[in-house]
């Protein structure tokens, strides 16, 4: 599928009209009132997670009414299937990755950059996006590095792209370079006279990973060939992790087709993927490439702590890797979902978890604009854990994003928005003398209204001993320590206001910290450092409360069956009127009681039980 359309129709895409306002950390000292109606939700009841590990048995699901929200993608063959539906709509969403080729550059005459934009010119990435990539498989054609989803990205902003195969250019700057044609062999020879062929390698993983890389590779091998060089591919037999062993270890090889997957929108590994001190260095820069007008750009990008310094930055490292050429990125994936829409509306689509994204659950109300109501989505598997260090699966990220709070959220842009936070201040020495030279303090305010789910107030001790926790518990193999490394201290110098500093000065210290999950001081102060990963009252410590704070709450889970949460209507963004209307109902009407048997609580109206669920 070749790109038809321009920036965000398939990176971004709004079910619910909003219109957003793209900041900076550094700048969101006073979040609009547009970020804070973003927030405010949710107007259903309940969420139920449908576990069903069978594919057509989702997808019929879906079709016959029984779920709202497929969480897993939609294979292009059955798209026909919803396609006719009028009560189901169709959602895409780009992968935050790509496939690509990686060129060594270390390797001559790959090191020449002429070499290496000729052979970007020649290549037709939209034939490979529309005629030989296979038909499971929807993509669309990029040149930049950063994804097209990352607000990062410059591909709009390029002046010329590569996308379709344009040999003649590709040739002419051969020519100009000095690769001539032997007209013994009828291919090119290098600048010094020395013959040389290319070898695309690619990793037999699986079937379609193997064929959507041959597909590649075939591209490849034909861009260069039509600039009368000697090329082949290579299908290398051995395991994709050896594979990646092999370019990371800075091994001989040519050129070599992989892909990247990213995990957030951050892009400060652009000042190590391509630094040329890093070339050579296994496991930092596999592309062994070399440029010092893009070193210069390095500190700007690491340790500006403003905005559009950091992306000035960014946007001069895309253009300079535009221009030549370490790795030629090929394609980037589409997927597609699908929803009901007729039972809710207001959906919101997060390029990283699609259309079941946390907004989507945080903003959808019936379709008759009342609220209420349990929105069924169906996943593919169960959680791995309710512990949020051990979430190790897409299905376990997801849930415990609508369970546990953090200062900040990734808004569907990926932009920060606040959550707890309400203000931030950005500091070094330049703003204020008390901060230690090389050293950024952010100063943040959080509302005052947040509760855990046992009734503690949430405070700045909870987020100071979030970092703490963190931190100390590196040692015993917290993976959430491995961000913290340059944190110099973190205090509460008030109930509700949080001092972390770090020390160097840095943009980037801010996704350090912010999208963490913030946890209850008191139940995990005695639960200690060397006990992170043994916390999970769902699976092993049944005997003790779940205690989170977010717009939902764990209300029963039965393995390989369902995950049920209910609204919280401690959320502090729970929507006024569902308050009011809750205490006119609760206050008006005397049949309604609530009692609870040890981690059961029973829920009675008039003598009914309605519902038995696990306490939290």
């Amino acid at each position: 599928m070749g790109r038809v359309c321009k920036r965000r129709l398939f990176g971004i895409t709004l079910v619910m009209v909003f219109v957003f306002m793209v900041i900076s950390p550094a700048l969101a000292m006073e979040p609009p009132d547009i970020q804070n109606d973003l927030n405010v939700g949710p107007y259903v009841d309940r969420v139920r997670y449908k576990i069903n590990e069978d594919y057509n048995a989702r997808i019929l699901n879906l079709l016959v009414g029984e779920t709202e929200i497929l969480s897993s993608y939609i294979r292009p063959d059955d798209l026909p299937l919803f396609e006719a539906d009028a009560d189901i709509s169709l959602s895409n969403t780009v992968r935050n990755g790509y496939g690509h080729i990686t060129i060594n550059c270390n390797k001559y005459p790959f090191n020449i950059s002429a070499f290496r934009r000729a052979f970007a010119y020649a290549f037709d990435k939209t034939r490979v996006t529309s005629e030989l990539l296979p038909f499971e498989i929807l993509s669309q054609e990029h040149d930049s590095v950063v994804p097209y989803s990352n607000s990062w990205c410059i591909e709009d902003d390029l002046p010329y792209h590569y996308y379709t195969a344009q040999v003649a250019t590709g040739a002419a700057i051969l020519d100009a370079a000095g690769f001539t044609i032997d007209p013994h062999s009828g291919y090119r020879l290098a600048p010094d006279g020395s013959p040389f062929d290319v070898i695309i390698q690619l990793s037999n993983i699986t079937s379609i990973a193997t064929v959507v890389g041959i597909s590649v590779s075939l591209a490849a091998v034909d861009a260069l060939t039509a600039l009368d060089i000697d090329a082949s591919f290579q299908v290398v037999g051995m395991r994709f992790d050896n594979f990646m062993k092999s370019i990371d270890n800075n091994e001989d090889f040519d050129m070599a087709f992989y892909a990247y997957n990213f995990p957030d929108n951050d892009v400060d590994w652009l000042g190590y993927h391509f630094w040329g001190e890093l070339a050579d260095i296994p496991f930092e820069n596999p592309c062994n490439f070399r440029n010092a007008t893009y070193d210069s750009w390095r500190n700007q990008l690491l340790h500006s702590t403003e905005y559009e310094e950091v992306y000035e930055a960014a946007a001069a490292m895309q253009m300079i890797l535009h221009e030549n050429v370490p790795l030629v990125v090929v394609y980037e994936n589409i997927s597609t979902q699908a929803f009901r829409n007729d039972m809710f509306t207001g959906h919101i689509v997060d390029p990283l978890l699609g259309i079941g994204s946390p907004w989507t659950l945080r903003k959808v109300q019936r379709a008759d604009g009342s609220s209420g109501g349990t929105v069924q989505i169906t996943i593919s598997g169960s959680p791995n854990t309710f512990n949020i260090y051990l979430a190790a699966n897409d299905i376990a990220s997801r849930i415990m994003a609508e369970l546990w709070p953090s200062l900040y959220q990734k808004g569907p842009d990926l932009s920060p928005i606040p959550y707890l936070a309400k203000d931030m201040k950005i500091e070094t020495h330049t703003d204020n003398s008390s901060v230690q030279r090389d050293h950024t303090r952010f100063t943040i305010d959080i509302v005052q209204n947040a509760i855990w789910t046992d009734g503690t107030p949430l405070t700045a001790e909870d987020v100071v001993y979030s970092l703490k926790y963190a931190f100390e518990s590196g040692v015993y193999g917290n993976p959430a320590g491995e961000s913290l490394t340059k944190l110099v201290t973190a205090y509460a110098p008030t109930t509700y206001r949080a001092v972390i500093e770090f020390e160097s000065e840095s943009y980037w210290h801010f996704s350090n910290f912010a999208y963490d999950y913030i946890i209850p001081k008191h139940i995990y102060k005695n639960i200690g450092y060397r006990g992170w990963n043994s916390w999970d009252p769902v699976f092993w410590n049944t005997s003790v409360p779940y205690v989170t704070a977010g717009p939902f709450k764990l209300i029963e889970y039965v393995a390989d069956e369902f995950v049920e949460l209910s609204a919280n209507p401690d959320f502090w963004y729970y929507p006024e009127e569902r308050v009011t209307a809750l205490s006119h109902l609760l206050f008006s009407n005397p049949v309604i009681q609530f009692s609870e048997v040890g981690v059961i609580t029973v829920f009675i109206v008039g003598g009914t039980v309605l519902n038995r669920s696990k306490s939290s």
